[in-house]
């Protein structure tokens, strides 16, 4: 959604917006991204063909809270203009994404991947308490937390150990 046809639009004109709008009203919180490696396009990646053998995953995103639909503002600040995105979750929005992305897991191979910022977020470190909470309930599913930064130098360097993954909207 978007591109550079609208990239000078006021912001309550841009694509991304009635996106937002349509997601939050109709209660789509989940956008669920499955990655699979083909045989036949191993060698079209930058990625080498035995990084990218048997990629086979699944990115649970949570798609109507967080840093998309925290308070936005501008103000003044010491260095000049400054611009704020507040991240808000709360625990119902979690549970529901996480209860899913555990159910998508037992159906595959039984290994979910939680990824949060745990280390400096608020945000994260309620994710992830809400997280541990629920994972009693899926004894089946091997749980690991990932730090977001981590996370991405792993998909680069061991894609095939992951089986799904969930997060929040804007590390998803």
């Amino acid at each position: 959604v978007g591109g550079p046809k609208w990239d000078n639009n006021p912001k309550e004109l841009r694509p991304e917006t009635g996106l937002l709008g349509i997601r939050k009203a109709l209660g789509l919180f989940s956008n669920i991204r499955p990655a699979t490696v083909f045989d036949c396009l191993k060698e079209a990646s930058t990625l080498k063909p035995e990084v990218l053998e048997g990629t086979d995953l699944i990115v649970v995103r949570e798609l109507t809270g967080g840093i998309y639909f925290g308070e936005k503002f501008r103000r003044e600040g010491a260095g000049g203009e400054e611009a704020v995105d507040t991240c808000v979750y709360n625990v119902t929005e979690i549970e529901r994404i996480v209860r899913q992305a555990f159910a998508i897991a037992r159906t595959r191979r039984k290994k979910l991947a939680s990824v949060d910022k745990e280390n400096v977020l608020e945000t994260s470190r309620l994710w992830r308490e809400v997280v541990n909470r629920i994972a009693p309930d899926y004894p089946d599913v091997e749980l690991e937390h990932v730090l977001v930064d981590n996370c991405a130098m792993q998909l680069l360097r061991r894609p095939s150990s992951f089986d799904v993954i969930v997060t929040e909207n804007m590390f998803g």
